[in-house]
Order: C-alpha cells, then sequence, then structure tokens
C-alpha cells in the first residue's frame, strides 16, 4: 500500500478512504488487480490512468455500483460492507456525479435536489419547503439557480452543477467526480472549479478523474496512478510533473508531441470539400472550402452550431439552403448512407448516443459500413469481414482480448478509437471528426492525431470540430470560428492563440468596437 507523507511531517493525516487489494475480474478479464492506496481527508486527489487502466471499474465500486472481487474499501475507518449505491450513499458518506448524468428531467431543480429526502412525505411533499430548503443550499454553494425551474431546460453545466448539490444535500463526505470537465466550455469549467473549491474549504473529500493534465495540477493535492488495472505509483503534485505522470500511464516516454507540421498541400488543389452558403440549424450563410491534405478546424461555443454543420453536410440534419460539393460534384440531396457511398464520414461526439452499437462486437462495430463489400449473392463473408476488422483494430491499437468482445466491454477512449477504425474501413475522402478526442487518455489522444496526420499525408480532407482549443492549435491547419452561427474569422493555425479564437468565438472585437 502506498503510505502518505505527514503533511506537517509529524503527525499523520487522517485517512478518509483506504483501498486494500481490491481486485475485480469480469471472466478471464481482469479489470483491477491488488489495488491499495489511502485517500487524505479534506484533499483533491487524481485518479489518473490510459483508458482500460481500471479507474471507471475502481470508481464503480468505491460508489457502490459493483462489488469487489476481492479486497476491501473502508471509509473513515468503516469497512463497506454491502456494496450498493444507497448504502454507500447512506451509510459512508461517499457520491459520485458521473459522466452521464442520472437526473429527472421532467422535475424541478429542487426535486432532484431533495429526491427521496423531501420534506413531508414522498406523496405529498411539502412544496413550499422544499424550494425553501433546496434555495438555501444552493445559496450557500454560490449557485444561482432557480429551484423551481425544470431540469430539462437547462444546459448540461447548470444539471452537473444540481448532481452536486444532491450529493451535498445527503451530506457527502466523499465526492467522485469522473471527467467533469469532459463537454463543459471554459467558463462552465471554470463555475465548477469555484465549487469545488467551497466544498474544499468546507471539508469535502473528493477524487478527481481527469484526462487534462492541466487541470489535475491546478486542482488535486495528490496524484493516484492506474496501468492495466494495477496501482503503479503515488505521488503529492508538487513531487510529479504532468510528463511524468504521463509516463506512469502509459509506461513509456511519449515524449514531445510536435503537432502539426507545416502542410504541403498545394493551394490551388481543388478542394475535396466545399460549402457555398450552406445554412441549417443553428448556422447560416457557411461557406468554406477544405483541400486534399488539409486539416481544418471548427471553433465555437456550444450554441454557435458547429455541431449542427457537421450533421448538415452528412445529411443526418435538416438544410435549409446552400450548396455541398464533395470531390468537385455537388451534393443535393444529402443523406448519412449516401455519404458513406461518397466517401464522407461523419465521427459523432455522442459516441455512446450516436456513435457505437451496444447490442455488437467490437468487431461487428468497426465493420458496420462495409458489409457490402464482403458480401455475394446476400451472403457475407464473416471470414474477410472479421480479418479486416482486426486489421483496423491492431492498427488503431484497439485494447481488447478479441474483436468478438462486446464494444460496451471497452473504455471510452478504446470505443473512440474502434469508432474511428469503423471509418477507416470506408477509405473516406474527407472525413468530419467531433471532439475526436473527448474523455480520452494522453496516450490515446497521440495515436488519434497521429492517424489524422496519416490520412492526410494521403490526401484526406480533414474537418475536426472541437471545443478543445489546445487541440485545435496543435492537429490543424486552419481554424474557422463560428460564432451565433456564423463563420465569425477563419486563422491560420500557426500565428492563433485560444485568446484570438475566443474574441471571435464570443464576438469579443464586434463588442469592443
Amino acid at each position: 500500500m502506498s503510505q502518505l507523507p505527514p503533511l506537517d511531517g509529524t503527525a499523520d493525516p487522517e485517512i478518509a478512504v483506504r483501498i486494500t487489494g481490491i481486485s475485480r475480474s469480469f471472466g478471464p478479464v481482469k479489470a483491477l488487480d491488488d489495488v491499495s492506496f489511502d485517500i487524505t481527508a479534506g484533499e483533491v486527489t487524481a485518479l489518473l490512468g490510459e483508458n482500460g487502466a481500471g479507474k471507471s471499474t475502481l470508481l464503480k465500486i468505491l460508489a457502490g455500483l459493483q462489488p469487489p472481487s476481492g479486497g476491501s474499501i473502508s471509509v473513515f475507518g468503516e469497512e463497506i460492507a454491502s456494496y450498493d449505491p444507497n448504502t454507500v450513499l447512506t451509510k459512508h458518506s461517499v457520491a459520485i456525479v458521473p459522466q452521464e448524468l442520472s437526473l429527472l428531467p421532467d422535475r424541478t431543480v429542487a426535486e432532484n435536489i431533495l429526491v427521496g429526502i423531501e420534506p413531508g412525505s414522498r406523496l405529498f411533499p411539502a412544496k413550499r419547503r422544499m424550494n425553501a430548503r433546496a434555495a438555501e443550499l444552493l445559496n450557500q454553494l454560490g449557485l444561482e439557480i432557480d429551484p423551481t425551474a425544470g431540469v430539462r431546460g437547462l444546459d448540461l453545466a447548470v444539471q452537473q452543477l444540481v448532481v452536486v448539490a444532491r450529493a451535498v444535500a445527503r451530506d457527502c463526505k466523499v465526492l467522485i467526480l469522473d471527467e467533469p470537465t469532459a463537454m463543459l466550455t471554459p467558463a462552465e469549467a471554470d463555475r465548477l472549479f469555484a465549487l469545488m473549491a467551497r466544498l474544499k474549504d468546507a471539508g469535502t473529500t473528493m477524487v478527481y478523474v481527469s484526462h487534462r493534465m492541466p487541470e489535475v495540477f491546478a486542482l488535486c493535492d495528490r496524484l493516484e496512478i492506474l496501468r492495466d488495472g494495477r496501482h503503479v505509483a503515488s505521488a503529492r503534485r508538487e513531487e510529479m510533473t504532468p510528463d511524468a505522470a504521463v509516463a506512469a500511464m502509459v509506461g513509456r516516454e511519449l515524449g514531445h508531441f510536435a503537432g502539426r507540421a507545416a502542410n504541403s498541400t498545394a493551394q490551388d488543389a481543388a478542394p475535396v470539400l466545399a460549402l457555398e452558403g450552406l445554412t441549417g440549424v443553428r448556422h447560416s450563410d457557411v461557406t468554406l472550402e477544405v483541400r486534399p491534405g488539409e486539416i481544418v478546424g471548427i471553433a465555437g461555443l456550444p450554441d454557435s452550431g458547429r455541431v449542427e454543420l457537421l450533421a448538415n453536410i452528412f445529411g443526418a440534419g435538416p438544410s435549409r439552403g446552400g450548396r455541398v460539393f464533395v470531390g468537385g460534384t455537388e451534393y443535393a440531396d444529402r443523406s448519412p448512407i449516401v455519404s458513406v457511398g461518397r466517401r464522407l464520414g461523419l465521427l459523432p461526439g455522442e459516441r455512446r448516443a450516436q456513435g457505437i452499437l451496444t447490442t455488437m462486437s467490437v468487431g461487428e462495430n468497426i465493420g458496420a459500413l462495409t458489409t457490402r463489400r464482403y458480401a455475394t449473392a446476400g451472403l457475407i463473408n464473416r471470414r474477410r469481414l472479421d480479418a479486416n476488422a482486426e486489421e483496423l483494430s491492431k492498427r488503431m491499437r484497439v485494447k481488447t482480448a478479441t474483436i468478438a468482445q462486446p464494444i460496451t466491454n471497452l473504455s471510452g477512449g478504446n470505443q473512440q478509437k474502434a469508432l474511428l477504425a469503423r471509418w477507416l474501413a470506408v477509405d473516406p475522402q474527407v472525413l468530419m471528426l467531433d471532439e475526436p478526442t473527448r474523455g480520452v487518455d494522453v496516450g490515446a489522444k497521440v495515436e488519434i492525431y497521429e492517424e489524422m496526420f496519416q490520412l492526410a499525408a494521403r490526401g484526406v480532407g480533414i474537418v475536426c470540430s472541437s471545443s478543445d482549443l489546445p487541440e485545435l492549435l496543435t492537429v490543424t491547419d486552419r481554424i474557422v470560428v463560428m460564432c451565433q452561427g456564423r463563420v465569425a474569422g477563419v486563422l491560420d493555425a500557426s500565428e492563433a492563440t485560444e485568446e484570438s479564437i475566443m474574441a471571435l468565438a464570443t464576438d469579443a472585437a464586434a463588442s469592443a468596437a
């Protein structure tokens, strides 16, 4: 077990959570293997590791969502005997804010915060007292949220804050935050960080999971690192550098990722994708060109229309005007099926809802768009289809025991790499990527970036829409910035900065004029 150093050199710190020899197996696959470490009370502890390292499994055990196969966990000295969420929350005061938020969308903020502990009775709750209690709690947390507002109408960032408030309402002493900023804008993330600071000042112990090293080193007091299901490193923040943390996570030095080299695409080459005044949901009059081998970034706030723009191009969203050209030919009657035939691909940002086929295997997911290629007289040659899926799985370094494994058994990052492999099977001439590395660990990010560069080197035109500004500055040639559905400006990535992108995305330049 890793031993925590005394905070003042004399007295041992209070241990909030002691994890001892935790193991968890799923059939022949060992997700966790004899994991042991301590979490100090009142601190923010980062739990780090690549996708598939065992973080999600450990979090589920800690939150009571599944039992361990072996080992024990104690919270403030009392061992968890029954692994179910209600017992772990009510008896041990451990709560989790998961990536997939569990709210009652047709209820109010107050009802969601106090569900199960409503004043009055469940059948006849005292609404006025409930709203007053929720308002008091929100005020204590510094959150300006109307307790009578319906949850369905709130944006994702506010919904996340409601989940945190629900945990605090139950006197949560240990709060787990699983990738809490993965879908937030920088301003929304700052709001969450301010709430975390208030909770820490109040003595709440937090476990923070993120692939974003700047966040980890800004927020966390201690780092605990998993690799391949085992605990491999433990250090206080000041004892470790981001590079050292990454090396411990992946088991090797990644070195400095140089980013996008100078694009050698001829500026007079015919574009593989061209838009003329394209108009649709949340976007209007968008004109741009993507040339062979070029990586064009799309930046903008969540309401900028960049996500809907990609859906319109692909034929998955309604179009209200304008023209699209793919490979020099106008593409008028767009649909996802026709787009696949034209080798126009779209990797969606919401992989669980829009990407993976949850009832199918890894291999079936990779080969889903190319079954006709391996069919004769209506019969699919599964041997050839599986062989191609196996080859692409290895090319993308998808961590799976076999491609026959259900894709839902993979970590989020490996699911993402499998979805990218699906589009490699199509051999695209244009590939559009929406949030390509959301929730993906640093090692997998590098692998995805390198694959993007290889595709560009072969002449594929790539569109990369992302809320991660450092990502856009790293991997693109040009960045198209959208604001309120229109193109606010186009920047050369080699000269752009986060500030210059945000100035266009927020219309700051026009406001200052």
